[in-house]
């Protein structure tokens, strides 16, 4: 017990001088930070999401999938990391016409925000993502962190900013480029499976006590999720049908996989044969694959290193059956508490749609390209069937 005890007590030592330390730097390494914003018709998601009729659309969907940008409680209220990917970011979004960002979730590190007029929704978000390439919609979904604090607050935050776009705890949206079709279902994996601590209104030293999702808080509520998500996925003929949660269903990282996923969400991935399944949660990029019901591959995209990056490997013998295909970084040296801090370069998923094929290409903070996926359309065929 007295070793337990003073292991607790150098770990809260090490946790607190690494949180001054970066803070010092933060402060010294800060840039200007604008406030600006100016609204543009790409950050209206009732005209972006639209079907031919009411607009042709481009020739690609060009989007980013990015999760876990919740930079820092304290100042300087994000991290190295964090301002890396959101230049890289904004790089791409002007070379590219980015038309909108899917955002995975643990928005405000560690423990979400109070009220919908909390300023870290400026420090955290605004002034870092203040490149008008990036004044576009970001989808948004909850992260553990989130509903650690007033969930209820970032929806609201939804009328108060020209880009943050979280309508409700769980959504869905369409998109028609041409003749091609994309569905995307937004869910939340907290309410789903359960948080990582068992804490209201929580306090950072409660991130010192995590354990994996147990199972939901209200079963009620979760039931109702679970039968949405059925529901919707089964009425889906789309040419794309993503799906995008906080919690991965694979992962070889810190956090390993969701056992409850890989039980309930996954075989409706099957069942229903989903192109991709997008998620954050484990500060990294990854790629796994598994076989539809049909034998098509299904994707699954870890991309979680928004504002910080993991090293671990730890869960890399526990797929499920899933073949693993890529992680960034890929280093199998234990978690660095520096990287995770922020001391890193971070990364995202930049994915461009056409017709034929989604490119989806795994980028790093430092603008350097480590890995590319091809995502090819479901089976229409099949999907067209009486079931």
């Amino acid at each position: 017990m007295k070793d337990n005890m003073v292991m607790y007590q150098s770990l809260i030592v090490v946790v607190m001088v690494d949180l001054v330390g970066l803070a010092i730097i933060g402060f010294i390494t800060r840039s200007p930070i604008s406030s600006t914003f100016e609204k543009t018709a790409d950050a209206i998601v009732e005209t972006f999401f639209m079907t031919k009729e009411r607009n042709a659309g481009p020739s690609s969907l060009e989007l980013i999938v990015v999760g876990d940008i919740g930079g820092l409680p304290f100042y300087p209220y994000y991290t190295r990391a964090q301002r890396k990917v959101a230049q890289t970011m904004a790089k791409w979004a002007k070379e590219h016409n980015l038309h909108g960002v899917i955002n995975a979730g643990d928005n405000m590190y560690f423990t979400g925000v109070d009220n919908e007029y909390s300023f870290r929704f400026r420090r955290t978000f605004e002034e870092i993502y203040d490149d008008m390439a990036l004044n576009v919609t970001w989808f948004t979904i909850a992260g553990n962190h989130d509903h650690f604090g007033n969930i209820s607050a970032q929806i609201a935050y939804t009328n108060h900013s020209q880009k943050w776009y979280f309508p409700s705890l769980y959504y869905n949206m369409s998109y028609k480029l041409g003749n091609t079709t994309v569905d995307v279902l937004m869910i939340d994996t907290i309410q789903l499976c359960g948080n990582t601590a068992n804490v209201k209104n929580a306090r950072i030293w409660d991130i010192l006590r995590q354990h994996p999702p147990l199972g939901p808080e209200n079963k009620t509520l979760a039931d109702q999720q679970w039968a949405w998500i059925d529901r919707t996925m089964q009425a889906s003929t789309a040419d794309y049908l993503f799906v995008v949660g906080h919690y991965p269903i694979y992962s070889v990282s810190s956090h390993g996989p969701t056992k409850c996923l890989v039980d309930n969400l996954n075989p409706l991935l099957k069942e229903y044969h989903a192109s991709a399944y997008f998620s954050g949660h484990d500060h990294n990029l990854q790629h796994f694959t598994s076989k539809s019901n049909t034998g098509q591959d299904i994707h699954y995209v870890v991309s979680g290193a928004g504002s910080r990056s993991d090293y671990s490997d730890s869960h890399r013998n526990k797929n499920y059956g899933a073949a693993f295909r890529y992680r960034y970084p890929s280093s199998r040296f234990i978690s660095n508490p520096f990287s995770q801090l922020g001391f890193s370069d971070g990364g995202f998923v930049y994915m461009s749609l056409t017709k034929a094929y989604a490119n989806l290409t795994f980028i790093t903070g430092a603008d350097v390209q480590k890995y590319r996926l091809f995502i090819y359309p479901r089976n229409l065929t099949w999907l067209r069937k009486p079931r």
